[in-house]
């Protein structure tokens, strides 16, 4: 067996830390997403909710025509 050093982790298949952009959004910014379920049960909202969880930061998500619109709160 090689060990190899100094290669870097490339970005997760299921998007990675990157995907959503919520630690650019500030209070009162929203983004919406098409096509998606009802609230908790989209994948953005919920990684909203987790994401916000660590860096204790709140986020809410509504439904909206036929997708979730998700705010930063706090």
């Amino acid at each position: 067996m090689k060990i190899d050093k100094n290669i870097p982790v490339p970005p997760s298949a299921a998007g990675g830390p990157n995907k959503y952009q919520w630690r650019d959004m500030e209070i009162g910014d929203s983004v919406f997403f098409d096509n998606e379920p009802k609230g908790a049960k989209s994948r953005p909202s919920t990684g909203a909710y987790v994401w916000g969880h660590k860096n204790n930061i709140k986020f809410a998500a509504r439904k909206e025509g036929s997708g979730v619109r998700i705010w930063r709160t706090e």
